[in-house]
């Protein structure tokens, strides 16, 4: 009796130990680590190669061009499209992104869809012909689409996945936190997958806002149902700051803050005393700046929360954007722990 109870806890032991363990190894995930390039003109500055380079980056996501809505013309057209002053290095595979914008989206008549679809992939093909670029498989589509431009754009999406240069490629488009929280009006787009953008959650003109880039509290409010998002997704999370300008309860403007230099670390507000001119800015006396930036202790909290909630076994995460006064913020270690996070 004695030996068959010694076996049984034997056997016991070695099955709660094989139950933890499974447990254990199914929370862990592969996470591929990638940039958002958001620049006209591809040439990386000396610490913006460093952090590719520290942070053992596997994929740029590079703006290809945007389209736009030519009035004059009345069509769509491309603007900003990149110049590759410089090459990204082997070791990097590049995702071409095409930013459309929503006004493009709402002058087009739905049978332009298709037409506009062609044209951007010829586009997209001229610009990713130069063999020493090395492409991923996927093509991503950014468009901050509304629930009375969906159906031309879902168009315009099936006539991509239909083309045959998207032939065995992967198809992916941006989803704001407001087409996920509000699934059944914004509807889901026929692409392979999805990219959450988990940034802007706040209203940026209203001048009680602390943070409209991110907050923690205000980003649960969105996710409450991520995990029945019919998509697969990955995740993309700030890594820029800025200052939102307002006259009184007005808002003025948003000003980046590599176009002005100002002790954003220690003043969260700014008001001006006099009427001042600075770089290129006109500030009336009483105007004010708001400081808004991306705390690595909000980008941990969030990315600890996507953890829990998705359920992929693997994932890539996107920091937006490479830009070496961004990166200036942070520490590698810092960085590094944003991808950790959602191990």
């Amino acid at each position: 009796m004695r030996k068959y109870c010694s076996w049984f806890l034997s056997i016991l032991i070695l099955f709660i130990a094989v139950f933890i363990y499974s447990c254990g190894a199914k929370h862990q995930r592969v996470v591929r680590r990638s940039f958002y390039y958001w620049k006209s003109v591809f040439k990386l500055q000396p610490a913006e190669a460093g952090t590719l380079g520290n942070l053992n980056i596997e994929t740029l996501y590079v703006k290809f061009f945007d389209v736009v809505w030519n009035d004059e013309e009345k069509k769509a057209e491309p603007v900003a499209q990149v110049n590759f002053a410089q090459l990204p290095s082997s070791i990097i595979a590049v995702t071409p992104v095409v930013f459309i914008t929503n006004e493009a989206l709402q002058q087009l008549s739905l049978s332009q869809a298709d037409s506009l679809a062609a044209n951007i992939i010829k586009l997209l093909a001229a610009l990713a012909a130069n063999p020493s670029l090395r492409l991923s498989k996927e093509i991503q589509i950014d468009c901050d689409w509304t629930a009375t431009t969906k159906e031309k754009y879902f168009r315009l999406l099936t006539a991509f996945r239909n083309n045959n240069y998207c032939r065995g490629k992967i198809l992916s488009a941006t989803i704001r936190l407001h087409q996920l929280k509000f699934v059944s009006e914004s509807g889901v787009p026929p692409v392979d997958k999805g990219l959450l953008m988990c940034y802007n959650m706040g209203n940026l003109r209203h001048p009680e806002t602390t943070n409209s880039i991110i907050e923690p509290g205000e980003f649960k409010k969105y996710t409450k149902r991520l995990s029945l998002y019919p998509l697969s997704l990955d995740i993309a999370l700030p890594v820029f700051d800025w200052w939102v300008w307002f006259r009184g309860e007005h808002y003025k403007g948003l000003i980046h803050s590599d176009e002005m230099k100002l002790p954003g670390s220690s003043n969260k507000k700014i008001i001006f005393q006099n009427d001042t001119l600075l770089n290129r800015y006109t500030f009336e006396k009483g105007d004010w700046l708001r400081y808004e930036n991306s705390p690595v202790e909000s980008l941990n909290e969030i990315a600890n929360t996507l953890r829990h909630k998705l359920a992929n076994d693997s994932i890539n995460v996107i920091l937006y954007h490479l830009d070496e006064n961004s990166l200036s913020k942070y520490s590698t270690h810092e960085l590094e722990s944003i991808f950790d996070s959602f191990h």
